[in-house]
């Protein structure tokens, strides 16, 4: 950060600096109706207006606009005493309803000016895109591969660091390592925060099933799955907390297929993206599994320089792409993997691809 010239955010008529080192909100300890200091300085974020929301004629000389919000957000779009509440009403020239505490429902503007009812819905949309950043994820996009052959390749690696790492290397203990039956490719992580969320989630994976996965078998046949070398996610392989399998792709198959159906879910609203292409990795040791499924944040780290010396180009085995599950973060299913939200599965080509619920 430049600290001649920090980032500023204006909150009613103050100013305030964003500091650099700003740690991520633990949402479970957010209280009701708070205002934070991330909120944004409207007039500095506006974009072109989107018409085409349904605003209605209400009473005689006014107009309405009813949408869905998860009562997640409720808090940030009031704010302490509703003071955020009334500056959107205020500038906008709106009366904005919002759900009681605890209570789920719409909200609703209103207003005798069709453009400040739509300055308002939009001004609601940016709070609640900085506040879905600041939330804990719930699901995650994944394909297993957790096939036999991969999980006996895991197993051989675990052991053979940890009775090697004992006296060389700092942090490392059975407890950093992944589940062998939760090996997975991560292609988004998402925060639903509601059924109807959820259920856009779902219907959004059945069209990638028709307009994205099925195609791209149809042109690839089946996508390889290879894993090969390891990595870490930070720059100093002394204070590591992930390490990874790289991921071969030799064709860009699997890398089109996951960077399209991130896109859609973009598109949609579910997922703000941050990087252009999902990076294809399987995570192999991370210091938060040592929490046990619990959303804290932990700066505790491990030395992973000779694991990477030792293990950098080590295989992990083959397999194909079979299955996309909408995968619930911190649960596990009778087979051991992930429970499900839907998945799609996929057999050899030509067959019909089921999502199932």
């Amino acid at each position: 950060m430049n600290i001649l010239k920090p980032e500023l955010i204006w909150i009613e008529d103050r100013c305030y600096r964003v500091l650099g080192n700003t740690k991520r909100s633990d949402s479970s300890n957010i209280s009701p109706y708070v205002e934070d200091n991330y909120q944004l300085d409207f007039k500095d974020c506006e974009k072109e207006y989107d018409a085409d929301i349904e605003i209605v004629p209400y009473k005689a000389t006014q107009f309405k606009h009813t949408f869905h919000v998860p009562k997640s957000f409720f808090p940030f779009i009031a704010g302490s005493k509703h003071a955020v509440r009334k500056r959107l009403e205020t500038e906008t020239k709106t009366l904005i309803q919002i759900p009681k505490l605890g209570q789920d429902g719409d909200l609703v503007i209103t207003g005798v000016d069709r453009m400040g009812i739509i300055k308002a819905r939009h001004r609601i949309n940016l709070l609640m895109e900085a506040t879905r950043k600041k939330l804990d994820s719930t699901h995650f996009l994944s394909i297993p591969v957790n096939i036999p052959e991969i999980i006996k390749e895991f197993n051989l690696f675990m052991k053979t660091v940890l009775n090697n790492s004992e006296k060389t290397s700092r942090g490392i203990d059975e407890t950093i390592f992944q589940t062998p039956s939760k090996l997975h490719l991560t292609i988004v992580v998402l925060t639903l925060l509601d059924d109807k969320e959820r259920n856009q989630a779902i219907e959004a994976l059945n069209y990638c099933q028709e307009y994205i996965v099925k195609p791209m078998i149809q042109k690839y046949g089946k996508i390889p799955i290879q894993l090969q070398g390891i990595d870490i996610m930070n720059n100093e392989p002394t204070k590591t907390r992930v390490l990874y399998a790289k991921i071969i792709d030799k064709s860009g198959a699997l890398q089109k297929l996951v960077d399209e159906i991130s896109n859609y879910y973009a598109s949609i609203g579910l997922l703000y993206k941050t990087t252009d292409k999902v990076k294809l990795h399987v995570t192999l040791m991370n210091t938060k599994f040592k929490l046990h499924g619990t959303t804290k944040y932990t700066k505790e780290t491990f030395d992973a320089s000779e694991i990477i010396k030792t293990y950098e180009n080590r295989g992990f085995g083959e397999t194909v792409l079979t299955d996309i599950h909408l995968s619930q973060r911190h649960t596990i299913d009778s087979n051991g993997y992930y429970q499900s939200t839907a998945k799609i599965n996929l057999s050899h080509l030509g067959n019909v691809i089921n999502v199932t619920f």
